[in-house]
């Protein structure tokens, strides 16, 4: 998974995984590591799901464990923005919503989606 944090682009994700992105531009980041915690008990769920989660502070991008990845990124859809952004592996803005936000809420919206609908179907 490390190699694919070293991406420049939310594009170079797209068709493989959905991304959350938790946006805390203005702030110390104490409502994303929230957000994140809640998060942490749902690994499984988030496998299952192709999702993945970045951490935006309005200059670095990084992973849930708050590691930076890069102060280059391309392609962050409303850069001042406070609170969680759900993309489809469409690339496509699926959900935005602020802090805090409860982890089976993000887990029914991906349910509900059409290309979701479609792998529940397909996996054995």
């Amino acid at each position: 998974m490390n190699s694919m944090l070293q991406a420049q682009d939310l594009k170079d994700f797209r068709w493989k995984n959905r991304i959350l992105l938790i946006m805390e531009p203005e702030g110390d980041l104490t409502k994303g590591k929230d957000q994140i915690e809640l998060f942490s008990v749902y690994e499984q769920e988030m496998t299952e799901r192709d999702l993945i989660i970045f951490v935006y502070d309005g200059k670095t991008m990084r992973d849930k464990t708050m590691k930076k990845l890069s102060s280059n990124v391309q392609n962050i859809p409303y850069k001042n923005f406070q609170g969680l952004i759900l993309i489809g592996k469409d690339g496509g803005v699926k959900f935005k919503e602020g802090f805090t936000i409860d982890p089976m809420l993000i887990f029914e919206i991906i349910d509900s989606m059409p290309m979701r609908q479609s792998e529940i179907k397909n996996t054995p």
